[in-house]
């Protein structure tokens, strides 16, 4: 049986045994074991914020992270740049052993924002993370170019408008949408796989997320920040859709 199915199990076992429970507290039993498997989970890079959500069952509000799909539209753009970085990597398996670094920079960026500032910053392994303006993923990959994202294995995230998946199948082309398969479909119709199997809380934010990205995309005059609404949207998207076809894979 594989590590990340037997750490799932983990958790199935753990929620059978609080259901019905209503002691939700920082300090309960189920708590601090949620928050254990939860640690492990992230080590294999399982989504983190189904356990997120697992978390905030148990432990109530505290320390909850924020919504891997909540914009940060008026961040530092070293903490936009980290914040997007973490979720591109999230959807590979080359970043499985490092994509908690990347999380741990982002929070200390992001809540402060002198230590974005920096010219120079370097990963635990001792590999370059970013050098002037440019930022590199922990195995050396870099994160952008003049034409847009990268994924941690080399694939291109992003030319111009355009977004690929981790596997290279194409996600957009104009405004056209394709399944990780290639086959060509719809944003509604990704969606709605999406949320089968992600949980109805999670959806809810997701759903959220976009449907504001689209409002403020047509309302906002301001053009960087309309980059950074276009990108959010659609990796939004694509992770949810490349999500759907991980774990149909793994059913098969």
């Amino acid at each position: 049986m594989k590590y990340p199915i037997r750490v799932l199990l983990s958790l199935l076992t753990l929620c059978t045994i609080g259901l019905g429970t209503n002691n939700v507290s920082a300090e309960s039993n189920q708590c601090r074991e949620i928050r254990a498997v939860r640690r492990l989970a992230i080590r294999e890079n399982l989504d983190r914020d189904n356990l997120a959500t697992l978390e905030d069952k148990y432990c109530g509000n505290n320390n909850l992270p924020s919504s891997s799909i909540e914009s940060p539209l008026n961040s530092s753009e070293d903490c936009f740049d980290l914040t997007a970085m973490a979720k591109l990597a999230s959807m590979t398996e080359d970043a499985k052993s490092f994509v908690g670094m990347i999380e741990g920079l982002k929070q200390v960026t992001c809540k402060r924002p002198r230590q974005g500032q920096r010219s120079t910053l370097y990963w635990q392994n001792g590999k370059t993370a970013k050098w002037a303006s440019n930022w590199y993923y922990p195995n050396g990959q870099r994160v952008k170019g003049w034409s847009g994202w990268y994924y941690p294995n080399g694939e291109t995230a992003t030319s111009g408008s355009d977004w690929n998946y981790p596997n290279g199948n194409r996600a957009t082309l104009f405004s056209q949408w394709y399944t990780p398969e290639g086959r060509g479909t719809s944003v509604d119709s990704l969606l709605t796989q999406g949320c089968s199997i992600v949980s109805t809380r999670e959806c809810d934010r997701i759903l959220a997320a976009i449907n504001r990205s689209d409002t403020d995309r047509s309302e906002d005059k301001n053009s960087d920040r309309k980059r950074r609404n276009n990108l959010w949207r659609n990796l939004a998207i694509v992770k949810l859709s490349w999500q759907t076809y991980q774990q149909t894979n793994q059913s098969k």
